[in-house]
């Protein structure tokens, strides 16, 4: 494999390890419990510590991960696998889950109602396709998926709500920086008016976050999110702002923050590395193109001056030969013609058998 192919792959490499470092300090029940809180609506008069200790079940939680680091612990007391991150249908693709976890609130009448929650961190604001309508899709995967088969009988009553919630953190214009939307179903009557609970219902909700860590954001939610992050913020400094935001960083949230600075600084050096490289070869085929047309022209123009000057003295014994034969037919001597055409006499027998022909 070609030192610049290895440089590729290994700046990828470095990136899906860097990926999946953040994935798994979003999965931290501290920090779900301030995404839930602050980007769903059931959850947003709850306390943050019942949230994090009594709503989200800790076995539920799934992060869909590559491998990270050789001998690293990647669960700890508040990162348990759960789910499934991969939804499978025969006549469907397949769907992973960057993060996926259960929880259940309560209703207001003391009963608890189960929901589903999907994390996406999304890297590139413009991958191409409305990140809206792959929130939809995630989402509504998650909901049909609830029913592995359907029969005569089947109680659709059971299915629960889901979140699709997306992390833009990638290139988040200004004018959109450290927004938040929320899609979901609501019911207009067309014809009358007739009442319905909610719950049955609205049971597919997106939503979409919107980072910028160049921008300041004023909510403290999103302010902790571009913390946590940002590749550009120090370990230290990174661990200060959380804690500012009430975290508990000692253990998993330290660990964490450290293997995904390291792997930032990694990623930014092979990166340069690739681009350096990349330069260098498209620098030596630019050079070689345009040595090559500098080439070509320098030809052309050396062969038209050469052509130049053969077809001018072509044409000029041309002209003597012409001339020379004249007079020989005039009757002067071969010698005295020779010697006006300033070419020796055998030139000029050669030119009268040439005349011949």
């Amino acid at each position: 494999m070609g030192s610049i192919s290895s440089t590729i792959l290994s700046h990828e490499d470095g990136k899906a390890k860097y990926d999946a470092v953040q994935k798994e300090l979003l999965s931290n029940r501290q920090i779900l419990a301030h995404i839930v809180k602050r980007f769903v609506k059931e959850f947003e008069d709850v306390p943050l510590k019942d949230i994090e200790e009594k709503y989200i079940e800790p076995e539920s939680i799934r992060v869909s991960k590559v491998f990270v680091e050789k001998n690293m612990t990647n669960l700890t007391e508040e990162q348990i696998e759960g789910l499934n991150t991969e939804d499978t249908s025969i006549n469907e693709g397949r769907v992973t889950y960057d993060i996926l976890f259960h929880v259940k609130y309560p209703d207001g009448s003391g009963e608890e109602i189960g929901m589903y929650i999907n994390l996406e961190a999304q890297t590139a604001f413009y991958p191409g396709y409305p990140i809206e309508v792959r929130g939809v899709y995630y989402s509504a995967r998650k909901f049909t998926s609830q029913l592995r088969s359907i029969r005569k009988g089947t109680d659709y009553g059971k299915l629960k709500k889901v979140y699709s919630i997306w992390l833009c953190m990638g290139d988040v214009p200004k004018e959109e920086a450290n927004t938040a939307t929320l899609y979901r179903f609501e019911k207009d009557d067309i014809i009358g008016r007739v009442e319905r609970d909610r719950r049955d219902y609205d049971l597919i909700n997106v939503v979409v976050v919107r980072i910028n860590d160049r921008v300041p954001s004023e909510d403290g939610t999103l302010a902790m999110l571009q913390s946590l992050c940002s590749n550009e913020l120090k370990k230290e400094e990174k661990l200060r702002k959380l804690e500012g935001f009430g975290l508990r960083v000692k253990g998993a949230i330290e660990g964490g923050v450290e293997r995904m600075c390291n792997l930032s600084e990694l990623v930014e050096k092979r990166g340069e590395e690739r681009g350096l490289k990349l330069g260098e070869e498209r620098g030596l085929k630019l050079g070689e193109e345009r040595g090559l047309r500098e080439g070509i022209l320098l030809g052309e123009e050396r062969g038209l001056k050469v052509g130049e000057e053969r077809g001018l003295k072509l044409g000029e014994e041309r002209a003597k030969s012409t001339m020379a034969i004249s007079m020989l037919r005039d009757g002067m001597a071969r010698e005295q013609v020779a010697k006006y055409a300033g070419v020796s006499v055998e030139t000029l027998k050669q030119w009268e058998l040439e005349a011949l022909h």
